[in-house]
This record gives structure tokens, sequence and C-alpha cells, in this order.
């Protein structure tokens, strides 16, 4: 059993959201903060004084200087988990290699997920294996019909372009339709994971859902993609078809 006590620094300008994390943190025995920083210029100013702070909660949106820029800063960060309520830098978190994206209010189950995920990626650390987060358990927060639904890259399937939106096509066969035009989507999830491969100038597909390849078509899993010949070449080298 691990009895380490790991020490955590909580980062946000609102005292409430503080107050809340503190809370959360005091009911894992592991965990232990002695300090707080009400903005990131001050965080700063800790971490540097205090290099023993192996976890860090930190809120995005703040004055002066944000928790993404705080984040990009620090050479050598520990590990961080954003808290925030904002959806639209869940993409950009995993490109710095959070732990986890916290959107506001969580539950303690949910802090608590990612608290000890923050931990496993510590111990392997210092056990000589890779601390990467697996593609598997990254999510992204898609905005349809209004709402915001976390969703894993795992479970999607395709995505086809629809004038201004990109439809969806998950797994379970739910779909969803947010406004943002395909080739930029295609680029938030190539930012997270080499998976998704363009076969058509209106369809992006998961390489790990192929189930088989025609002439002129890619079937994932029931559905039939159109395969467009500008992407052949390049299709068929990405997944090991010697043509």
């Amino acid at each position: 059993m691990n009895n380490k006590i790991y020490n955590c620094l909580i980062v946000d300008d609102e005292p409430i959201a503080r107050k809340i994390v503190q809370a959360y943190i005091e009911k894992l025995p592991n965990l232990e903060c002695t300090v707080q920083a009400k903005n990131a210029i001050e965080a700063l100013e800790i971490l540097n004084k205090d290099p023993g702070i192996e976890i860090v909660f930190l809120d995005i949106n703040m004055p002066n200087l944000s928790g993404m820029s705080m984040a990009k800063i620090l050479n050598t960060p520990p590990k961080i988990i954003f808290t925030t309520a904002y959806t639209e830098y869940a993409i950009e978190s995993y490109e710095i290699n959070a732990v986890d994206y916290l959107l506001k209010p969580f539950s303690f189950e949910r802090f608590a997920k990612a608290a000890f995920k923050a931990i496993d990626l510590i111990e392997k650390s210092k056990t000589g294996l890779t601390p990467e987060i697996k593609t598997e358990e990254q999510q992204i927060f898609i905005k349809s019909e209004g709402k915001n639904y976390p969703v894993s890259v795992n479970d999607i399937l395709y995505c086809e372009a629809k004038k201004n939106y990109t439809k969806i096509v998950l797994k379970n066969d739910k779909t969803y339709l947010p406004l943002i035009p395909l080739s930029k989507f295609e680029d938030e999830l190539k930012a997270i994971s080499s998976n998704f491969i363009r076969v058509h100038r209106s369809f992006i597909v998961s390489s790990k859902e192929i189930a088989s390849v025609g002439a002129q078509q890619v079937f994932i899993g029931k559905y039939k993609i159109p395969l467009g010949e500008q992407y052949k070449i390049d299709f068929f080298e990405k997944i090991g078809i010697k043509k």
C-alpha cells in the first residue's frame, strides 16, 4: 500500500473554488495541501520556492496570466490537473500533457479519479516507465445542440463534413453535430491522437476501427465510407497496405 504523501498546490482566483478543492484534498490521505495561490503569478513564485510540490490543481481563466499560459511556462512542471468552468481548452490541455481536465462543478469521485491518475503517473516516472496518458483515456468536449458532451477519443468511429458542421459518429451509434468545420476538428483530433486518417474530402476515420478496405470504400464497423482517389496513396501507406 502506498503511504506516501503528495504535496499539492491549489491555484484559483475564486475563494469558494479553492475551498472546495481543499476539502476534497483533505478527504484523500495521500494528498496534502499547505499552500494556495490566488493567481498564476503567485503560483509560479510558490513553485520556484518549493520544488517538492508534485500535483497542481490549476484554474485556467485567471487575470493577468491564465493557467494554460502558466503551464506552458514551466520547464519541469509538476502533474497538472486543470479545474475550470470552460470546455474550450480541453484539447490544448492534452497538448501539454495535463493529467486531467475537471469541468466545474465536479464531484469528489471525479476529483479522486484525477488525483489517483496523477499519483500513478508520478510513481511510474520513478520506475522508468513512460508516464503517458493513453489515448483511450482521453476525452474531448463536443458542443452539440447547446450542450457540451464529454466524448472518449477512442469511441469515435468517423467524422463527416456537413457544411460548417461536423457529424461525429460513435461506437454506440450516437452522433453529435458541433458547429465546427471538418478541417478544424481534424486538427484538434490529430493534436491528441495519431489514429485518425482523412480518406475523403468529407470523411475522417479512426484507423483502429477499420474492418476492411475496398477499392473505393473503407468499412468502419457497419458503415461504408467512400475512399477518395486523391487520398488513397497516403491512406494505404499509413495503414500498411502496399500498392
